[in-house]
């Protein structure tokens, strides 16, 4: 099964006129999207009486009032009781940065996170609803592509995933900050912060599906290009003194780290508000202009009633609350 996905990466690759510059694999064994086949071959809807695309990214639940920050593969093997079989594989070669191992901690059930650190930028993958986690793997370890990391399963806290519905929860994308615990702890939650930086709040997903079939028509060669490549949604000026950690961490996603003394950051969201650009503001803000103001706004990306990033008052638009949180966590706010 490792070279079956191995001879998979290769084939993702071998027709380009101009290659990617990185390997990339399908994290489960199912061969359907390889092969050019349709949604209803790999992904898992979220009931029998649902449509297909309830495992797909985006506003696809609840009528288009729930948004869904992964994509939900299902098992191509199972055991005489059901029980999926299907190892899961490393998408691209990285480092395990968080391993949970108690399904009851998190409605992730038992995942992983890898993060790409030779990729510019260094994306994370995740890895949800584990049955197992591969013992070997440790916080730190070095993983190839196609590495088996663990098992499907149906873990999960708060609500159960029944057995015939075992999936891969599968995500790709950017983490906002590396001081998560400071915001969580100002917010006052009454549960506790039990995965650190990994939580969930701070992890914003790219569209799974665009990049896998962008990849397999060679329409980039990196991830900044991908990212490149996706529309902004809303611009938004944030006054503050401070350079965010977003900047340290992915500096090709920043014009410059805001040397020149700014007192700003206009901050690029492209689709369901995952950060793109961040560039500082030119000239100072003034003392009488807001700490957050919407500079521009696609109003045509925003027509889903889900994970809406702006609202409008009168003539005036403001952030939403999850915008709100992005920009928080972004700029320790």
């Amino acid at each position: 099964m490792y070279k079956f996905l191995l001879c998979l990466t290769f084939t993702l690759q071998v027709f380009a006129e101009n290659p990617p510059q990185f390997k990339l694999s399908w994290p489960t064994p199912n061969p359907a999207f390889a092969r050019g086949l349709g949604y209803s071959t790999f992904l898992q809807k979220t009931g029998p009486d649902k449509a297909i695309t309830s495992g797909a990214f985006g506003c696809v639940r609840n009528n288009g009032y729930k948004f869904h920050e992964g994509l939900d593969l299902y098992p191509v093997r199972r055991d005489k009781k059901g029980r999926a079989e299907d190892s899961i594989f490393a998408a691209m070669d990285g480092k395990v940065s968080y391993l949970n191992s108690t399904s009851s901690y998190s409605a992730y059930g038992k995942y992983i996170v890898l993060e790409h650190t030779k990729l510019t930028p260094s994306l994370y993958s995740l890895y949800a609803h584990l049955d197992t986690i591969s013992p070997h793997l440790k916080i730190g370890s070095e993983v190839s592509i196609a590495q088996v990391i663990g098992k499907m399963g149906n873990s999960s806290s708060g609500y159960r995933i029944p057995l015939e519905r075992s999936h891969l929860h599968f995500e790709i994308g950017l983490r906002l900050t590396n001081q998560f615990q400071g915001w969580y702890n100002r917010k006052k939650f009454q549960s506790k912060n039990r995965h650190g930086n990994f939580s969930g709040f701070n992890l914003v997903g790219l569209d799974p599906m665009l990049f896998y079939s962008q990849y397999k028509q060679k329409t980039f060669a990196t991830p900044q290009a991908f990212l490149e490549s996706l529309p902004v949604t809303v611009r938004v000026r944030v006054k503050t003194n401070k350079t965010p950690d977003f900047v340290t961490r992915y500096p090709s996603l920043a014009s410059s780290q805001n040397s020149s003394g700014s007192n700003g950051w206009d901050v690029f969201f492209g689709p369901y508000g995952i950060p793109i650009r961040l560039e500082p503001v030119e000239k100072n803000i003034s003392s009488q202009e807001k700490q957050i103001q919407i500079i521009e706004i696609n109003s045509d990306l925003q027509k889903k009633p889900c994970r809406k990033l702006t609202v409008q008052k009168g003539s005036q638009f403001f952030a939403t609350s999850q915008l709100q949180t992005y920009i928080e966590l972004l700029f320790g706010l």
